[in-house]
């Protein structure tokens, strides 16, 4: 029997764009809903938006899905296991890992070619995993049933209602950032699907 707790595996996590939000002229201050499963989307534990780290949207950019996920959303993909940087996969290290007693343990990982951040959480609890020391992330589209689901949920708003954007023209107001940026789960207790 294996004493090794570390596996080697690849979970998601999608992003869907606030509905009703005026739209930001860039991906940087754009607030996104997410979740790892539907149902995770839809409760109200997770109903708060957030911004996306500097880690996530360098992969997002340079990955040239910008203008989709600003459209439709997108999916975060990570693996612990080494991963090839020309299959779209985007190196991180785990620069600081913080634990407190009774909480979830969180990691800071820096990407390898710049000094883009994001922070993940240890949501597993049995068997007590470690986040992993390196990740590979990288982004795609939504896959169509996933589509089909934004497209038919609440998260995307009542299409017919009209707010003060449509009638009025600011300019170019980039708003800040809402909050603290959206922090990753860590590797999953068991294999899961969005729908």
């Amino acid at each position: 029997m294996s004493r090794n707790t570390n596996t080697t595996l690849t979970w998601t996590l999608t992003a869907i764009p606030e509905a009703g939000a005026p739209a930001p002229g860039s991906i940087d201050h754009a607030s996104f809903h997410y979740g790892r499963t539907n149902d995770e989307m839809e409760s109200p534990h997770w109903a708060d938006v957030k911004s996306l780290p500097s880690g996530i949207l360098h992969v997002v950019k340079e990955s040239e899905h910008e203008g989709n996920a600003l459209e439709t959303g997108f999916v975060i993909e990570i693996s612990s296991h080494c991963k090839q940087k020309a299959e779209g996969w985007f190196q991180f290290h785990c620069a600081l890992l913080v634990s407190k007693r009774g909480r979830y343990g969180r990691g800071v990982y820096v990407c390898a070619e710049t000094a883009n951040s994001m922070e993940m959480m240890n949501l597993g609890c049995c068997p007590p995993k470690e986040l992993p020391k390196a990740i590979w992330i990288r982004v795609s589209a939504l896959p169509e049933k996933t589509l089909a689901w934004v497209l038919s949920s609440s998260l995307r708003g009542d299409s017919n209602q009209t707010s003060l954007s449509d009638f009025s023209d600011l300019g170019d107001l980039s708003p800040p950032p809402p909050g603290n940026p959206l922090a990753l789960p860590g590797p999953p207790n068991d294999p899961y699907e969005f729908l």
